[in-house]
């Protein structure tokens, strides 16, 4: 459990790393290969449109080289992690976020994100058919059900 100190943004410089370090593995699929540092910083700096960050300095970040950065440096890598900086400095913070980011990041990779949101706005009706659809491809691909329940009968 942190102190008050580390809490408040004070935190030691490997928690920082080990941070940095878990970001990076939350937005790595499963199954996935770990983005490289140079990766990372090249996406960041394209959304940016601007040089904001070097591969370099997020290894230093990450292997606790670096110790005092500078908030717009991890205010990027948050951004890129799909958080709030606040995950760098808030044990609190931090441990309620993974899982969402962990949901978030697994949805995306696996496409299914995608599709959620481009059932967003449809009625409950079609939703509903959306769901008896993706049943359908379940069963034609020979997966379980993915909640449990039987799937409602073919009306082939």
């Amino acid at each position: 459990m942190a102190s008050a100190d580390q809490t408040a943004g004070h935190g030691r410089p490997e928690d920082l790393a080990g941070r940095v370090q878990r970001l990076i593995e939350l937005r790595t699929p499963e199954g996935g290969k770990r983005p490289s540092y140079d990766q990372i910083a090249r996406v960041i700096n394209e959304a940016a449109g601007k040089n904001v960050i070097s591969g370099a300095y997020i290894w230093e970040l990450a292997t606790g080289k670096a110790t005092n950065p500078r908030i717009h440096h991890l205010e990027a890598l948050a951004g890129w992690g799909g958080t709030d900086v606040r995950y760098f400095f808030d044990d609190e913070y931090a441990a309620r976020v993974e899982p969402q980011l962990d949901l978030l990041w697994r949805l995306k990779a696996s496409g299914v994100l995608n599709v959620a949101l481009r059932a967003q706005g449809l009625s409950d009706a079609s939703r509903d058919q959306v769901g008896i659809m993706v049943d359908h491809l379940r069963r034609l691909e020979g997966l379980k059900e993915s909640d449990g329940s039987p799937a409602p009968p073919s009306q082939s």
